[in-house]
């Protein structure tokens, strides 16, 4: 494992062991719940493909998923997930 994948798979293992403790806290609405066991179940299987070799490979077509996007999220699976993101980009009114 080079060293950038290292330390995305530290972040990742850090990030899933804070989810785990709010998890076991119990005190988290039912609303938040769903999505961090959501989250939990995205970084596990990221943290697999870091281990098999599989990071950064779209789930359906094989393609490599663009390496800016997995750098902030690193849970992408598939060139459609990219494709999605653009709807939450704004373009700024000001130049």
């Amino acid at each position: 494992m080079d060293a950038k994948a290292e330390g995305l798979y530290t972040e990742l293992r850090n990030t899933r062991q804070e989810i785990l403790e709010r998890l076991m806290e119990g005190n988290s609405s039912a609303l938040i719940k769903p999505i961090l066991l959501e989250e939990l179940h995205d970084i596990e299987q990221t943290l697999s493909k870091i281990e098999t070799g599989s990071f950064g490979i779209c789930e359906i077509s094989g393609e490599l998923l663009p390496s800016d996007l997995l750098h902030m999220i690193p849970t992408l699976k598939t060139m459609e997930d990219c494709s999605r993101l653009g709807k939450f980009y704004r373009k700024s009114i000001f130049h």
